[in-house]
């Protein structure tokens, strides 16, 4: 005789950065140990992996993550915790004070996370009166190449990742046509304000993040904390 087995509600939810409109369940129980690999990874590679497995599988394998923009990710992630385990997360911070070993558990609402940014209109970026770069959002991929370099060396790689093509007055180069060696070359071979450059331009693409704020029990310090990245919203 066959269990009845309940069927499982299915949601849907817009993705702030594509805009794409995804369809997705809540986790189930069999799959509670992916979340558990998540949450514990050692590093961020291999909590990277875990959520990727995680929303393949609560997507029905129609979305491929390693194409979402990692904001989109992490905003996925999000609304499927909230449908599978609650609207809240308990968190735990170290006062601000360094005279001072108290600790705070906090309950943050997930629903208090924002996407702070968003995507230029012009994904073109000038980097000389006449030479410029036209740059992708960067992707789970792009983020995975370069998740065991060193923090100094990652947004240099980040930028050859997601470089469309180049361009002067004369020539468009499309990234797909050029080697390694050029992309290299050409990237390193940019001054430190043009760098900063680019970086302005990522650095203005949609994000979460949620304010923190708590007074210590203990010392009365005012303690304020901004919390980026999917590891703190587990």
């Amino acid at each position: 005789m066959a269990l009845p087995i309940q069927a499982t509600p299915t949601y849907t939810t817009v993705l702030p950065v594509s805009g794409q409109t995804i369809e997705y369940r809540p986790f189930l129980v069999k799959e509670q140990n992916i979340l558990v690999q998540a949450k514990e990874g050692e590093d961020a590679k291999r909590t990277m992996q875990s959520v990727k497995k995680l929303l393949q599988a609560v997507t029905n394998d129609k979305v491929v993550i390693e194409n979402l923009p990692t904001t989109d990710l992490e905003w996925l992630f999000i609304q499927v915790r909230k449908v599978s385990v609650g609207e809240t997360s308990k968190l735990m911070f170290p006062c601000g004070n360094p005279e001072c070993s108290e600790t705070e558990d906090y309950v943050l609402h997930l629903d208090k996370i924002q996407v702070d940014g968003e995507v230029p209109e012009s994904k073109e970026v000038m980097i000389t009166d006449k030479v410029g770069l036209t740059l992708s959002v960067p992707t789970v991929e792009h983020v995975e190449k370069i998740q065991d370099l060193d923090e100094s060396n990652q947004s240099v790689e980040l930028i050859k990742e997601s470089i469309v093509n180049i361009f002067d007055e004369e020539q468009v180069y499309e990234g797909a046509d050029l080697t390694r060696v050029e992309i290299n070359e050409f990237v390193e071979s940019l001054t430190f304000p043009q760098l900063e450059v680019l970086g302005d331009w990522y650095d203005k693409l949609p994000k979460l993040n949620a304010t923190v704020e708590w007074n210590c029990k203990t010392c009365s310090e005012e303690n304020k904390t901004k919390l980026e990245g999917i590891q703190n919203f587990f």
